[in-house]
C-alpha cells in the first residue's frame, strides 16, 4: 500500500507539473526595417535612433501622445515666460538622478545646448534647432533652476526640446571644457581655430565609441543598451532601482517590459514568416501585402491585434534643382521639367499596386490632419499628354532617334536620363521606383534605378549627390518649423533641404512664421509658403503614410498614435 500510494503521488505530482505553464519571459522583440544611423546623444538623424532615445534617455519636456499636447518630463512644469518671448525658466524634478546616482541639474541643461551648438560637434543636420538658444543661466541658490535665454521669439523654443535628449556634464565633459567658454564663443569659427582644449573634448565626444559601443551610450531614461549586433539586433534592458518608478503615471517613466529587443529584418518574406511562427511581437513596419495576408488568417488573427492607422508622415521623391552640371546633368534646375515629373507620376496605380489603396495623396510638405494644411492647393495628377507637352515647352526633344529625349544644355547634347535614388531596406521603395521609371520611359525619358543601402542613401542626399531621391519625412503634432527643409541655409551647410529650394523671399517668409507669435496669423502664413513651395515643384508629393501596426495579444495596455512611433514599447505590459 505504501508503494502503492508512493506511485500515486509521484503520478499526481507530474500531472500537476505538467499542467503548469511555462513562466513567459517578459522581453518584447520588436520589428525594424533598418537600424539606427548610430546612438550617439547628439548626432545623429534616423527615426529608429530618436524611438530608442524615447527609453534610453529623458527630455526637458516631452509629447503627451493622446492629445498631442506639451507635458513637462524632467522639467516639474511647463517653463514660466517672459513677456517679451525671450526668457524661459524652468526647474527640474527633484528625484531625476543619473546612473551614478548624481542629480540632473541645470548645469547638465547648459552643457546640452553648448555640446549642441558647439561648431565642432558633428550634428549638422539638427545644428541649426539650437540656433535660437542665446545662453543657459542658472539660479545662484538652486542649481535645479535655470533660465533658456532666445535670441528672438520662436514658435518652437518650447517645442524643439521634446526632440533632443539632455545628456550629462559629468559623463561627456570630464574636464569641464565647455563651461570655460561662452555660446558664442563655441559658435564662432574664428574663435575656436587652434583652441586645442575644445578641440581635444571634440574629438573625444565624436569618438567612434558614443556611436555603437553600448558601454559608452548612457542616458537617463528607464532603459539602458546592452547589446547591439550590427546586422541582426539591439537590446535594451530596464535600469534597476531606476528613479522613474516615482512618476511612473507618466509614460515616459514606464518600463514595463524587462528587455525590448529591436530585431532587424529588411526582408518581407521572411519578416511574414516570423510574425507567423510568433517570432516577432510587434511590427508597425510590415509591408502592406504582407500585412493584408495577415488580416485574412484566421490563425494569425486570434492571436495577433492588427491596426491601420494615420500618421503625419509623408513619402515623396525629391529632385535636385540646384545640380552641379556635371555628375548630375542641369535637368531639374528648370520648374517645367519638375512640373512635367510630377504629372508623369503613376500616383493611382501605385496606389493599388504597392499600398492597397490604404494611402492618401499629399499635395505639399504639410499634413491635411493639421490646422495649418493649405486645403486650396489641387493635387497633380498623372497626365502623359500634358506632361510631354511641358517638355516640349521646355526644349527637350528626341533629334537623334534614339528614343530618349535631349537637348543642348552650355553646349553639350544633354540626354533626359538620370539616376533615382532609393533605400533597399523595404521592398516598397524598389516597387515605387520601378513604377516612376516605366511611367517616365513612355515620355522618352530613361530612368535608372540606384538602390543604396541606408547610411549611403543618407550621404548622398546631404552631399547633394543624386538627380533625384525616393525618401520619407516623419511629421508631429507640433508646430511646422520649414526652416529645417527648406531654408537656403539648410542648402549651403548640407542640412536637411536637399533639393536646393528657396529664396531670400522663402526665407523671410519662413522667418515671419517662425516668429509669430500669433496663431491666426501664422497658420495664414504658413498656407502662404505651402502655395510657393507648390508652385516651384522641389518634390513630387506622394502620400501621406499608414502605419500597419501588428502586435501580439499577450501584450496588454495597447494605445495606438498618429505621432511616431505610434506605439510606445515600453507602455505594454505582459499579460498574467
Amino acid at each position: 500500500m505504501k508503494i502503492l500510494a508512493c506511485l500515486v503521488s509521484l503520478i499526481l505530482s507530474l500531472v500537476f507539473l505538467g499542467s503548469c505553464k511555462k513562466p513567459q519571459q517578459n522581453s518584447l522583440v520588436a520589428h525594424i526595417v533598418s537600424e539606427p544611423d548610430d546612438m550617439h546623444p547628439t548626432n545623429g538623424a534616423s527615426a529608429i535612433r530618436a524611438e530608442i532615445q524615447l527609453y534610453t534617455h529623458m527630455s526637458l519636456l516631452r509629447l503627451n501622445y493622446k492629445d498631442g499636447i506639451l507635458i513637462p518630463c524632467l522639467a516639474k512644469s511647463l517653463p514660466q515666460v517672459s513677456a517679451n518671448g525671450l526668457q524661459y525658466t524652468y526647474e527640474l524634478k527633484e528625484e531625476a538622478r543619473w546612473d551614478d546616482n548624481s542629480f540632473i541639474t541645470g548645469n547638465d541643461i547648459a552643457f546640452t545646448a553648448k555640446a549642441s551648438k558647439c561648431l565642432l560637434t558633428n550634428n549638422t543636420a539638427v545644428k541649426s534647432y539650437w540656433d535660437n538658444i542665446s545662453e543657459v543661466t542658472i539660479d545662484a541658490v538652486n542649481p535645479k533652476k535655470f533660465t533658456v535665454i532666445m535670441k528672438r521669439p520662436y514658435i518652437l523654443n518650447t517645442w524643439f526640446w521634446t526632440d533632443f535628449p539632455i545628456i550629462q556634464e559629468a559623463y561627456y565633459d570630464t574636464q569641464k571644457t565647455l563651461l570655460k567658454y561662452t555660446y558664442t564663443q563655441l559658435t564662432d569659427a574664428v574663435y575656436i581655430k587652434g583652441k586645442k582644449d575644445i578641440e581635444n573634448w571634440a574629438t573625444e565626444f565624436n569618438s567612434p565609441k558614443y556611436y555603437t559601443n553600448p558601454r559608452f551610450i548612457s542616458g537617463a531614461g528607464p532603459y539602458k543598451i546592452t547589446k547591439w549586433d550590427k546586422g541582426v539586433s539591439l537590446t535594451l534592458e530596464k535600469k534597476k532601482n531606476h528613479w522613474t518608478k516615482s512618476c511612473n503615471e507618466n509614460w515616459y517613466c514606464q518600463a514595463y517590459p524587462d528587455k525590448i529587443i529591436f530585431k532587424l529584418n529588411s526582408n518581407n518574406a521572411s519578416t511574414l514568416l516570423e510574425l507567423k511562427n510568433k517570432l516577432i511581437d510587434i511590427s508597425t513596419q510590415v509591408d502592406f501585402s504582407s500585412y493584408f495576408e495577415l488580416s485574412k488568417d484566421a490563425n494569425f488573427t486570434k492571436d495577433y491585434t492588427m491596426r491601420l492607422t494615420n500618421t503625419y508622415n509623408y513619402i515623396y521623391v525629391c529632385m535636385n534643382m540646384k545640380p552641379d552640371g556635371q555628375k548630375h546633368k542641369k535637368i531639374f534646375n528648370d520648374i517645367t521639367v519638375r512640373r512635367a515629373m510630377a504629372m508623369l507620376t503613376p500616383y493611382n496605380q501605385i496606389n493599388k499596386t504597392i499600398y492597397e489603396n490604404n494611402v492618401k495623396r499629399m499635395v505639399g510638405p504639410v499634413s491635411p490632419n493639421k490646422v495649418d494644411f493649405n486645403a486650396s492647393l489641387k493635387l497633380i495628377e498623372y497626365d502623359l499628354e500634358k506632361a510631354k507637352h511641358l517638355l516640349t515647352q521646355a526644349g527637350w526633344a528626341d533629334t537623334d532617334n534614339d528614343n530618349v529625349l535631349d537637348k543642348m544644355i552650355d553646349g553639350e547634347k544633354v540626354k533626359l536620363e538620370f539616376d533615382i535614388n532609393f533605400m533597399n531596406t523595404q521592398k516598397q521603395w524598389e516597387d515605387l521606383a520601378k513604377q516612376i521609371a516605366e511611367s517616365m520611359q513612355k515620355a522618352n525619358i530613361f530612368v535608372k534605378l540606384n538602390p543604396l543601402d541606408y547610411s549611403s542613401f543618407v550621404s548622398a542626399c546631404f552631399r547633394h549627390d543624386f538627380d533625384m531621391s525616393i525618401g520619407a519625412w516623419q511629421g508631429s503634432a507640433q508646430p511646422e518649423d520649414y526652416s529645417q527643409l527648406w531654408s537656403t541655409t539648410a542648402w549651403a551647410n548640407n542640412a536637411l533641404n536637399f533639393s536646393g529650394f528657396g529664396n531670400t523671399k522663402t526665407d523671410a517668409l519662413i522667418d515671419s512664421i517662425n516668429s509669430s507669435v500669433n496663431e491666426q496669423k501664422r497658420i495664414a502664413l504658413s498656407k502662404q509658403f505651402q502655395k510657393l513651395v507648390y508652385d516651384e515643384q522641389p518634390y513630387i508629393f506622394m502620400f501621406s503614410q499608414t502605419r500597419r501596426v501588428v502586435v501580439n495579444k499577450k501584450w496588454e495596455n495597447l494605445e495606438v498614435y498618429a505621432e511616431y512611433p505610434g506605439v510606445l514599447l515600453n507602455t505594454l505590459k505582459l499579460k498574467d
